[in-house]
C-alpha cells in the first residue's frame, strides 16, 4: 500500500511539474520520497525540477541519490552535468558527460 501512495505522489509531482508548478512538484516528491525512498524516479524528476529552478546544488544531490539506485541511468549522469556545468565545475561535468 506504502508502494502505491508514493506512486500517487510521484504521479502528482509530475502533473504539478508539468503544469509548471514548480514548489508544488517538489512537496509532492519529497512525499513520495517520505514513504519510499527509494524511487529512483522522484529522485530524478526533483532534480529535474531543481535544475529548472537554478538551484544547481540540490539538483546535483537529486541525481545523485537517483544514480545510487540506478547508476546506469545515463540521462541522470547527463543533466548532473549541466548542473555542474552552469556551476562552472567543468572537470566534474565533463566527468559525468562520460559516464
Amino acid at each position: 500500500m506504502d508502494g502505491e501512495n508514493a506512486e500517487k505522489w510521484w504521479e502528482e509531482g509530475n502533473r504539478l511539474y508539468m503544469a509548471g508548478e514548480f514548489a508544488g512538484a517538489i512537496a509532492s516528491y519529497d512525499k513520495a520520497l517520505a514513504i519510499k525512498p527509494e524511487h529512483q524516479n522522484a529522485w530524478y524528476n526533483r532534480g529535474a525540477v531543481l535544475l529548472a529552478l537554478r538551484k544547481y546544488e540540490q539538483a546535483i544531490a537529486s541525481y545523485d541519490e537517483a544514480l545510487e539506485i540506478k547508476p546506469e541511468d545515463h540521462e541522470a549522469w547527463y543533466y548532473r552535468g549541466i548542473a555542474l556545468g552552469n556551476l562552472r565545475k567543468y572537470e566534474q561535468a565533463l566527468a559525468s558527460y562520460n559516464k
